[in-house]
């Protein structure tokens, strides 16, 4: 895909007149960022690219790489639950920001090391946490739920050896947060 991880491959990325940008014509010199509300050159690099179009439609990076190293389909049960409980609790409340930033922020690192895990890991991962986490939420004791989760991530962040000490920016929207994709432009920023 031409400007793969780079904004020309992001679904936020949109020629000048609004409508998707168009790889195949070299016209379109910069195009308009939906999310950042700037425009930016198609080369340009975000160090955690949202999510390329075509892509996955959940943007859970964690269980998605788990999900799909392990057989299930993007629409399982699993990812599905955690999806509308990100969408119909986490991001429907203001105190949840620091759980969902920090996501954004560490999700697409620790993807790409379980990426290089063997099936056994993410199968003790899964059934040690995942298994745990849904069955929490859909007994609706998010608490708990909240609680597994945040334990499985702080013990990824130290196994990787990912160290998460940031701020959450004060133009962070946390409603649309907990995709696993930290919403910084380091290059090109439109003032």
């Amino acid at each position: 895909m031409a400007y793969e991880g780079r904004c020309g491959s992001c679904e936020n990325f949109e020629d000048n007149n609004g409508r998707s940008y168009d790889k195949r014509n070299p016209n379109y010199i910069k195009g308009f960022c939906t999310w950042y509300r700037s425009y930016y050159y198609p080369d340009d690099f975000c160090d955690n690219h949202y999510r390329s179009r075509g892509g996955s439609s959940g943007g859970c990076y964690i269980t998605t790489i788990i999900c799909d190293k392990l057989g299930f389909s993007d629409d399982c049960e699993t990812l599905e639950v955690l999806r509308d409980f990100r969408g119909n609790v986490l991001q429907k409340d203001e105190k949840y920001a620091p759980l969902l930033y920090e996501y954004d922020v560490v999700g697409p690192k620790i993807a790409e090391e379980m990426e290089k895990e063997d099936t056994d890991f993410v199968e003790a991962l899964y059934q040690g946490f995942i298994v745990p986490i849904v069955e929490d939420i859909k007994s609706k004791n998010y608490s708990e739920a909240i609680h597994n989760y945040v334990t499985m991530t702080k013990c990824l962040e130290e196994s990787y050896g990912i160290d998460f000490s940031m701020e959450i920016p004060k133009t962070y929207d946390y409603q649309k947060g907990g995709h696993g994709s930290k919403k910084v432009k380091k290059y090109r920023l439109a003032i």
